[in-house]
Parts: C-alpha cells; structure tokens; sequence
C-alpha cells in the first residue's frame, strides 16, 4: 500500500498516462493482467475549456475502472485551474497529476510538458493555483531536465514542487532531449528520493519485472510508473508482482488482443476510420516479436473493418 496525501492505493504498480494509448479499452485489459492503479490518457488544458470534440471519449471510464488518476498538461497560468476542476468533476479522480515531463515539441513550444522543468517558476505557479483551489491531492510527473541533467538543479526543482504541496513525484530519468533514447539516470532518480519527505516513482524502461526490480534496488524509489512496457503486453504487471518475467504463448497473446478489440469496437466514440486506426495500432503492438511478425505487421496496416481484422488474426 501506498499513501498520496490523504488517498491510500493498494499498489505501488501504476499504468502510466499515455496519449493516445491509455484509454478505457487499454486500461480494462490491463486491470485484468494485475494493472491495480491506473491514469487516465494525458489531457490538454486547452482541449478542456475549448470543449473539444474527442473529450468525452478521452474521459470515458466504468465502474470496474477504478482507482485511477487524471493527468493535465498545459502552461497557461490563466485557464490550468479552470481547465483542472472540469476534468476532476469529469473523472472523479483520487488525485490530479500535472505533466512537466512530455517531451513532445507541440507541447514545449506552449510551455507546457517538459518545458516547465526549464521554466521553475512557471511550474510552481501552476501548481500553487492547483493546490490551492483543488480539493484533492496534487502530484507532478516531471523529467530531469530539459536539455542535459543537472542533478543539483533538479533536485531542487523537485523540492520547490513539494514545497508548493505536490503530494508526490513521478519521475522519468531521462531530460527532455533525451526523449526515449539512452540509458536511466538512476543516481539523479535517487537523489531526488533522498532529497524530498513524498512519494516518489521511477519510470522509464520498464519494460519487464527484471527493469522494475532494477529501477527499485537502484533509486530507493516508492513505486513505479509503467507505460511503454504495457503496450500489448498487459502481462507486464502479473510479472512484477511475481517478480519473474514469463513467455506468453502466441495463442493467448492473440486472444487478448482479440478481447482488446472487441472492447475498443464496443467503447470508443470515434469515426469508424479513426477506430479501425486504433485497432491497427493495437494488433501491431501485440503481435511485435511473432515470427514473421514483420510480414503480419504488413498485412495489419492494409485492414480495413473490424471484422476483417478478427478475419487476419484466426488465420495466424
């Protein structure tokens, strides 16, 4: 069990928020394989107040998709908590997350993401307004820079965070450049552990139980984030909780993906042309690693119905 500000979660395991990936579909299976926490898919601040057409999809949840967390993202100081309480009314989280790790340069450019790890200010001001006017607790998923690390510098934006009453970090360990190249900055991880009296996660790499043993023995960190390692593979979290990673057989790999499926065809209030796009993205994360999985990936994209998809896969 772990304790964030005053809601207490049964794990120390959480799926991570990915956009365009961790939505209700996504995180059904995954609760079903072992997933005991989850967040909601990342959503902009902006796509909140304007009202944009895919929100309601993005906030979509059911009562066995509980626990989980929201996670915001944006760098206007005037609309952060506006935008903020319409997701919590939306969701009904256990406690709001502000992104200050995305690397992706559409987000950066807005100063939002892992810009605020280079603008402290603006990301204390932010969370001062969240925290202030929020009546659960705040947590901030953050990166440990923006261009090269400087241990000494993010440990104390760390600690500005914490001063500004985030009830916990979640940290990647990589900077913004980064990106998802390159080793985990484990020691820099550590210091910040060592350096702050909330939570903190560790994420990056986690693709198996082997990854998240390493980033718990090497940060001292209170739990993890999983999120690329999740992709087709919602085994990830039967495995760390085992602490033994396993084979899947091919079959079941399919069968799931099957399930994954039929959840996004029944769930998803998207075009028929965007939903046929997800289960192709889908079908290609699972089937990753299949022999002649580079053939079959292929034949993946040239799908065109869900019906000819559960066709393709039956003849694998």
């Amino acid at each position: 069990m772990i304790k964030i500000g005053n809601k207490k979660i049964s794990t120390n395991v959480f799926l991570a928020p990915m956009a365009g990936c961790t939505d209700l579909p996504f995180r059904l299976i995954a609760r079903e394989f072992g997933a005991g926490f989850c967040f909601l898919e990342m959503v902009d601040a902006n796509s909140i107040i304007h009202r944009k057409s895919r929100l309601d999809d993005y906030l979509q949840s059911t009562r066995q998709d509980r626990p989980l967390a929201a996670q915001i993202i944006g760098g206007d100081l005037k609309i952060m908590l506006k935008a903020a309480k319409i997701l919590v009314a939306k969701t009904k989280p256990a406690f709001l997350d502000l992104n200050a790790g995305c690397p992706v340069p559409k987000m950066t450019k807005k100063k939002a993401g892992a810009h605020l790890v280079r603008e402290p200010e603006l990301l204390y001001a932010i969370l001062n307004e969240l925290v202030g006017g929020l009546d659960l607790p705040v947590t901030v998923k953050m990166r440990l820079g923006f261009g090269s690390i400087d241990r000494k510098q993010i440990v104390k934006v760390a600690r500005g965070c914490v001063k500004a009453g985030v009830a916990a970090l979640f940290v990647h360990g990589r900077s913004r450049d980064q990106g998802y190249s390159g080793e985990i900055d484990y020691g820099t991880i550590k210091a910040i552990k060592e350096a702050v009296a909330v939570p903190v996660f560790g994420s990056g790499n986690i693709f198996n139980a082997v990854k998240a043993a390493e980033m718990f023995s090497k940060t001292g960190c209170d739990g993890v984030l999983v999120a690329r390692g999740a992709l087709g593979n919602p085994w990830i979290f039967q495995a760390i909780a085992r602490q033994k990673d396993e084979i899947v057989p091919k079959e079941e790999k399919i069968a799931v993906l099957q399930k994954h499926l039929q959840l996004i065809d029944k769930y998803k209030r998207v075009s028929e042309r965007v939903k046929i796009g997800l289960m192709r993205k889908t079908a290609l994360w699972y089937l990753k690693g299949f022999a002649n999985s580079a053939g079959l990936r292929g034949q993946v994209t040239t799908v065109q119905s869900y019906r000819e998809m559960l066709s393709f896969l039956a003849g694998i």
